[in-house]
């Protein structure tokens, strides 16, 4: 008899767990599955952002996250609510910067976003230096080696070639980057 008490309340629970779990899903508006019918660029101040809008249903959907980075506003997501912040009610701590994609930032959002593109730059001149060190070792090689090794050794110098360049381009972008968040934190 035990048994059967225990298949039955376990019937009941999972009865219960489904409908619930598919009631809630039907509360919530989903776009999974909807045909996006076009993109638009987004630009916020002039500055266009990496990522498109989509349209679907005739409503556009803005990447919120990318915009609110480029006003240099707060977004934090509590629970099912999102909220969108300037920062601090102390005007002394908002930049004021007339120019630049930094414009309106308060000042611990640029230090924050300093901080992160000292690291990504420390990172790349490491990665950087370590491919130059590698490029080296390739190219003080032995040469008397089969066709096949010599292929896939200039394979592999040509690869780390290009990781340098690409590294040095990523530095170039970040210090100049850095320039312009020290040049807003200035003002």
């Amino acid at each position: 008899m035990k048994k059967w008490s225990y298949l039955l309340s376990g019937v009941l629970i999972g009865a219960v767990v489904a409908t619930a779990g598919s009631t809630f899903a039907d509360q919530i508006k989903s776009l999974v599955g909807e045909k996006v019918a076009g993109e638009y660029a987004v630009k916020v101040n002039g500055n266009s952002l990496a990522e498109n809008a989509i349209v679907v249903d005739g409503k556009a959907h803005v990447p919120l996250r990318a915009v609110s980075d480029s006003l240099g506003v707060d977004l934090k997501v509590d629970g099912k609510t999102i909220q969108i912040t300037n920062g601090s009610a102390d005007t002394k701590s908002v930049n004021t910067a007339s120019t630049g994609k930094y414009e309106g930032w308060p000042k611990e959002k640029l230090n924050g976003r300093k901080a992160e593109l000292e690291k990504y730059l420390s990172d790349t001149e490491k990665d950087r230096d370590k491919a130059v060190s590698d490029l080296q070792k390739i190219s003080n090689m032995n040469t008397a080696v089969s066709d096949d090794i010599l292929a896939i050794r200039n394979e592999t110098k040509k690869n780390t070639e290009s990781g340098i360049q690409e590294a040095e381009a990523n530095i170039e972008k970040y210090k100049a980057e850095l320039a312009e968040i020290n040049a807003a934190l200035i003002k």
